[in-house]
């Protein structure tokens, strides 16, 4: 009976430890501990599946009007691998050759991305990325014209988002991250800026025709957008946002003609209406959590010689994960860091 009364207690003094150190937190950061449960004492691996993809649509200048040409990559889902700890997030996305449509007739696709989130502070995030995608195809609209490979095009994007989260009970980290619970229902208006470096090589020179060699651009992106959590039960959740704004693309399209030796260039600089709307269902038990995501992105340039990185497009994104126990090692190097840069 004693070392069942010594259990007990233990596991109420860590229960309590627990709930004291959330009541802190949440004082710290002047929010109402009854809307959100953190778990910054978890570290959490997380798996997506998801096609979240670009396509590439660029001014084609052999005929007299602006016509385009749509550049699609063959592979057009990815496996995405997280890891989130503390105000820190770590991400890769790949895909894997088993997601290849037929290769002998749309070519080889190659993609990846790097990227990783953190919090300034309980509101302020911050967002870094970087994609590369090589090997596309241009897209036909006459079934009897054969596909048109290109599979040393490449793609790189450089870029990020800043945002700020208005109201101190939502949590975002709840939809993105998973390091938190929304307990009770709440929602948010989040402004955010967008900034992207884009660069296209072609490495393809065509005799007949003009030949795009490179594309330089980039995007600058403002979006006041809104967000609620809704708790559905004890481990139910959905999110609903829409996100509109405005944008700012800057672009250089290098083409080159074989016949006659000479390079044109097409400069444009334009504005863009925009919105992203995004939609997640999912489950979120004490340590396993999974769900589904979909999201809506429409870009709407004024002017149809602008090199568009970013098209309207909708994809799905499945994911799970789970609820580790922290490793005491790199619990110290996580806290001997954030003493020293927060």
């Amino acid at each position: 009976m004693k070392c069942l009364g010594l259990l007990l207690l233990c596991v109420f003094n860590f229960v309590s430890a627990q709930d004291e150190g959330e009541i802190l937190h949440a004082k710290r950061h002047k929010y109402d501990p009854n809307y959100r449960v953190n778990y910054f004492d978890k570290m959490i691996f997380k798996l997506d599946l998801n096609g979240d993809v670009d396509n590439y649509t660029i001014p084609n200048l052999n005929t007299s009007s602006y016509s385009e040409s749509k550049f699609i990559p063959n592979q057009k889902t990815k496996l995405r691998l997280s890891f989130d700890y503390k105000f820190l997030g770590l991400f890769v996305s790949f895909s894997p050759d088993f997601f290849s449509n037929n290769e002998t007739t749309y070519g080889k696709t190659k993609t990846l991305d790097l990227s990783f989130k953190f919090f300034y502070n309980d509101r302020l995030r911050q967002e870094v990325e970087y994609k590369k995608i090589r090997g596309f195809y241009l897209e036909h609209f006459d079934e009897l014209v054969p596909i048109d490979l290109y599979p040393n095009l490449e793609i790189k994007t450089i870029g990020g988002k800043t945002f700020y989260i208005l109201n101190n009970n939502f949590s975002y980290r709840a939809f993105e991250n998973m390091t938190e619970r929304q307990i009770r229902n709440a929602g948010s208006f989040i402004p955010s800026i967008g900034y992207y470096f884009n660069t296209l090589k072609s490495r393809r020179i065509d005799e007949s025709e003009k030949s795009l060699i490179k594309v330089k651009s980039f995007d600058a992106i403002l979006q006041y957008g809104y967000m609620y959590n809704f708790v559905l039960g004890k481990k139910w959740f959905t999110t609903l946002g829409f996100h509109p704004g405005i944008g700012l693309n800057n672009s250089k399209s290098y083409f080159y003609e074989e016949m006659i030796k000479r390079q044109t260039v097409l400069k444009s600089t334009n504005l863009n209406i925009n919105f992203d709307v995004n939609f997640s269902l999912g489950y979120n038990n004490k340590n396993l959590f999974s769900g589904v995501k979909v999201n809506y992105k429409d870009y709407q340039y004024d002017s149809a010689k602008t090199a568009e990185l970013i098209n309207s497009k909708l994809f799905l994104d499945f994911f799970i994960g789970y609820r580790f126990n922290e490793n005491k090692k790199i619990k110290k190097a996580f806290e001997l860091f954030e003493k020293k840069i927060f």
